[in-house]
């Protein structure tokens, strides 16, 4: 039986959020009921089930997220140390979309921008989505600036499948806001703008066959799973001086960055192909060609390394021969008319040695572990190798003479 081969695809994306790099002249006048309103961009779509999952570059609308404000009145955020966000802790916003300057997106209670001739700056966090299964609401503290305990950092475990998984987010902190002047443009003036980026590792899982098998044959993938996979992690953000060495003075832009500690656990999970568990009873005939995902095919994942064969994919399946095609085609998925043979088989194969170059190269290549806010896809090729014979026949011994004399 031909080794199951493993390709992997790595799509990394790196995206920046709107940054304010000037400074105010002078302040705006803050107009009576200048309410805050949000709005969001989110760098990168995903595949997804769950119900947060966000397509394109939007929230899912009638979800939530949650946003952090702090209000510095003599400085600026990247110097002060003014520890938990009390200004909003937190507001929940509740998305419908980007259009009113954000006036659509809801929150209670309501907040407003402050004024007078020196208005104290507002500076936001946020995360999303507001309750989603696994998340623990964020815990602050105070740093110099912020290094220590960072601007957000939250306990998470990913759910045990792939329906119930969330997309978790953090956005990029808004720094220093007033109204009128903030990190979207002056034609927004009460809109504070998020650029939410994913935390998690998409992870998927193709299954095919290889090209050339006999019109008589069928193979069925039976049952697949993960073993071993870590699923539980502590996500700081951190909020510093995009240039040490260099004030921050009014208007300058921050970086926020996020990193994942003490990643841990054991965890298994069932996989789907076209919303089908082989293992209740449903075996799908494999092509040539990958199988399409579904949507339950896709996990978000805990970002780890892959350890040596410890985090492992098992896949079942069975080999059927039919006396002719149009019985196998006929009865692939059932002991029918004109089965000749049938053989299951069972592989364990590790996500950190089992990986080649494609599926017709069995030359290994190094272990592709699973980073943040990275797309990894596997494509597992599932193929016999047919029986063949060949012979030659032994030589004759060396000739042995006998002589006979007749008088």
């Amino acid at each position: 039986m031909k080794k199951a081969l493993i390709l992997a695809a790595v799509a990394a994306i790196a995206l920046s959020a709107c940054s304010k790099n000037e400074i105010l002249e002078t302040v705006n006048t803050v107009p009576e009921e200048a309410a805050i309103g949000f709005s969001n961009y989110t760098p990168k779509s995903l595949t997804k089930v769950n119900d947060t999952y966000i397509s394109g570059t939007s929230l899912v609308a009638d979800k939530q997220f949650a946003v952090y404000a702090w209000k510095t009145d003599y400085d600026n955020f990247l110097t002060a140390n003014p520890g938990a966000p009390a200004f909003m802790n937190p507001a929940v916003v509740t998305w419908t979309n980007n259009s009113n300057e954000g006036a659509n997106n809801t929150y209670s209670p309501k907040k407003y921008w402050p004024s007078g001739d020196t208005p104290a700056n507002l500076s936001f966090a946020a995360y999303y989505p507001y309750g989603g299964a696994g998340i623990t609401a964020p815990t602050f503290g105070s740093g110099d600036p912020f290094v220590a305990s960072g601007v957000g950092t939250y306990a998470f475990t990913a759910q045990a499948t792939p329906a119930t998984m969330v997309d978790f987010c953090v956005a990029d902190v808004v720094n220093d806001q007033v109204y009128g002047y903030t990190n979207v443009s002056t034609t927004y003036k009460n809109t504070v703008h998020f650029t939410f980026k994913h935390q998690l590792t998409k992870v998927q899982f193709k299954f095919k066959t290889i090209a050339g098998l006999a019109t008589t044959t069928v193979i069925e993938l039976l049952d697949a799973d993960l073993t071993g996979i870590k699923n539980t992690g502590t996500l700081t953000a951190t909020y510093e001086n995009a240039n040490p060495g260099v004030e921050a003075g009014y208007g300058k832009q921050g970086t926020t960055s996020t990193a994942w500690s003490a990643v841990s656990g054991s965890a298994s999970y069932d996989l789907t192909v076209n919303n089908v568990n082989p293992e209740d009873g449903a075996p799908i005939k494999l092509t040539t060609t990958a199988s399409t995902v579904h949507n339950n095919d896709i996990f978000l994942m805990v970002p780890q390394d892959m350890a040596a064969d410890t985090q492992k994919l098992t896949v079942k399946w069975r080999v059927r021969v039919y006396d002719t095609a149009a019985n196998a085609t006929a009865n692939g998925g059932t002991a029918g008319t004109g089965m000749l043979s049938e053989t299951v088989n069972t592989k364990a194969l590790s996500l950190y040695s089992n990986l080649v170059t494609s599926d017709s190269d069995d030359t290994s290549v190094s272990a592709i572990n699973w980073a943040k806010n990275n797309f990894i896809n596997y494509t597992i090729t599932i193929g016999p190798k047919p029986i063949w014979f060949t012979a030659v026949v032994d030589n004759w011994a060396d000739m042995t003479n006998g002589y006979m004399n007749v008088n």
